[in-house]
């Protein structure tokens, strides 16, 4: 899956609001505290979340840097930038936001404090690019937070979403639906996009995913691109998938997720 499809995620109003309610608390949400908590911004400090899709990550850094300081939300989805403040701290720093693809940030050079990126690096075509991106807009000495999930590791509920479709012998709904790895990273890669930074360490993190039902694990496909293809089966093959997924949420209801979470300093 590529950025923009990864930004079409928001051109339908059921999956975004699904997003929202399913995934984003369980999900995504828990990977930004960690993030922000691992790089602790201080009071007052300038923060770039790039990639920030529906602000999960630019909310935490607002509350972190207080009223003092400042956070800009990038992304390519003006969709999703338009989330990025509900639900913010009201005494957190205001969150700005800007419309831009990883690989054309349009700030100035050395211009920022803190980046930080969560699972949004994987979608990115050019990914050595962002990251050049990212050294320039910080400052000297600036500090550098990105969180991916680990290849060749088992994602849920993702991959649980995906082979539940597939196994209903359902052509790809978009490119590489089936190729779960491509929205991971290799460690080597990692490294490699990350030799031009200097201090940097690459931890591999498990957070356990809590939900609060198995009824919520499942619906948490509708806030996917795979939700308009689950809803469209003719209801037996619907029913069917249904329940494989329903199967597998009972019986592993609080999978962890690994990720690596990288820091380095600019």
């Amino acid at each position: 899956m590529t950025e923009d499809a990864r930004s079409s995620l928001f051109q339908s109003d059921s999956i975004a609001e699904n997003y929202r309610h399913y995934l984003l608390p369980t999900v995504f949400e828990p990977w930004a505290r960690h993030l922000v908590e691992t790089v602790a911004p201080r009071p007052g400090l300038t923060v770039l979340d790039v990639a920030s899709g529906t602000g999960a990550v630019a909310r935490a850094a607002a509350t972190a840097v207080g009223p003092t300081g400042r956070v800009i939300a990038s992304d390519i989805s003006p969709g999703m930038l338009a989330e990025v403040s509900r639900g913010a701290d009201p005494e957190g720093a205001p969150i700005e936001t800007l419309e831009a693809p990883a690989t054309a940030i349009p700030l100035e050079d050395d211009s920022v404090d803190m980046v930080l990126c969560q699972h949004g690096l994987p979608f990115v075509r050019d990914q050595a690019a962002a990251l050049a991106e990212m050294k320039r807009v910080l400052r000297p000495g600036g500090s550098l937070g990105i969180v991916v999930w680990v290849a060749a590791m088992r994602l849920e509920p993702f991959d649980s979403y995906g082979d539940a479709l597939r196994d209903e012998g359902i052509d790809e709904p978009f490119t590489r639906a089936w190729d779960f790895d491509s929205f991971k990273m290799t460690r080597a890669k990692l490294v490699k996009i990350l030799a031009g930074f200097e201090s940097t360490t690459i931890e591999t993190t498990s957070l356990r995913l809590d939900w609060p039902s198995v009824d919520d694990a499942v619906n948490g496909i509708f806030g996917t691109p795979y939700g308009p293809v689950l809803s469209a089966l003719m209801p037996e093959r619907r029913d069917h998938a249904v329940s494989a997924l329903r199967d597998w949420m009972t019986a592993s209801p609080h999978p962890l997720v690994t990720a690596f979470v990288a820091t380095a300093t600019a």
